[in-house]
């Protein structure tokens, strides 16, 4: 399993694989904007379906809603490829916050079906330099990636949301590829993340750029503080979602206050999403540990149980580290009056779900 670590080492690895594909390329994506990362890589796989590949894209109509008015759209349909946008708003939607939901979240690039890779990373230039993680998925890993695409291909094509979601389990390599789609009633890695949690000895590190968690989450948190078991949170200093960033400094003393350990990573945007507990499970992948991703939102990571594997997302956790700090006084602080409102709402808000 190959391990990319930066938004921009995930963006070459991808165009070099698109480059080479010689059958078909399958790409679900959140956020392509558009500009010239959004757009130029697009344009590769137009220039790819062009040559005569089966290309098929699924962009989030609300996280990719620019790219949407752009004339790349055109030109990759003019070259045969089929593009879907999932779960585009209708007017009378949009004065109502919760029907904006499901979104998809997840960031799946298959080519060939021989190369699957699954991660946080999107596509804008503005996060060149954000730490995110990227990994190539291997036999039943990218089996069961590749399955659930299809899956989701289709329940677009009938205009459904609410597919079941899938849990493969790859007992050979000790992993399993999840996703979820809520709307279905369905969360199977919500549920994988509160068991493992409950069944924490020694320790629970999550590296995540918003840490909002709903109730279930809040309580296997407290109830492994409870019997003693470490709990590191490794939250961005700083992300591009202002009114987030506001609801985790109102957050911090919370944290604090229960013991768990803080750190702010400083290096640039911490995008990546990834939790280990006890150097014995891991996951990784699209899903925030956040009420969105657990409970409203398409989400694709992989769960890992091998030893060898789980000690790669640990080291990464490790090298990250070297780059935070505790938080300070002035990080708990509301920068402005309407900074300390939006924290406190947003901190009240997260009581009730």
């Amino acid at each position: 399993m190959e391990f990319h670590l930066t938004t921009a080492e995930a963006w070459a690895v991808m165009t070099e694989a698109c480059e080479q594909a010689k059958v078909s390329i399958d790409f679900e994506q959140y956020i392509v904007k558009a500009d010239d990362v959004g757009q130029d890589f697009l344009r590769l796989l137009a220039r790819k379906a062009n040559e005569g590949l089966h290309v098929r894209i699924i962009l989030d109509a609300f996280g990719s809603r620019a790219i949407g008015k752009t004339s790349v759209i055109a030109e990759l349909q003019s070259a045969g490829a089929e593009v879907a946008f999932y779960h585009r708003l209708r007017p009378a939607e949009l004065f109502k916050p919760l029907s904006w939901l499901p979104r998809t979240h997840a960031k799946l690039l298959h080519v060939d079906e021989t190369a699957t890779y699954l991660g946080s990373m999107c596509l804008a230039e503005y996060m060149r330099s954000w730490r995110d993680t990227m990994v190539r998925l291997e036999d039943g890993l990218a089996e069961a990636a590749r399955r659930d695409f299809e899956a989701m291909w289709h329940d677009l094509e009938d205009g459904r949301l609410d597919g079941d979601g899938a849990e493969t389990i790859v007992r050979a390599m000790d992993a399993c590829y999840v996703s979820q789609n809520p709307k279905g009633g369905h969360y199977p890695l919500y549920k994988a993340l509160v068991s493992a949690i409950d069944g924490a000895k020694h320790e629970i590190c999550i590296a995540t750029p918003y840490f909002f968690p709903p109730r279930r989450l809040r309580e296997a948190l407290n109830r492994a503080k409870a019997r003693g078991v470490r709990i590191v949170l490794m939250l961005s200093h700083e992300t591009d979602v202002s009114v987030a960033d506001r609801v985790t400094r109102a957050l911090l003393p919370v944290w604090r206050g229960k013991g768990y350990e803080v750190l702010l990573y400083q290096r640039s945007v911490l995008h990546a999403k990834y939790a280990i507990i006890d150097g014995q499970w891991a996951t990784l992948g699209s899903c925030n540990f956040d009420y969105l991703s657990l409970c409203r939102n398409r989400e694709a990571n992989i769960i890992l149980r091998d030893p060898a594997m789980v000690a790669e997302v640990a080291r990464s956790f490790a090298d990250d580290a070297v780059f935070a700090r505790p938080p300070k006084r002035e990080d708990e602080r509301a920068r402005s009056w309407f900074d300390g409102l939006m924290g406190r709402i947003g901190t009240m808000m997260l009581q009730r779900v």
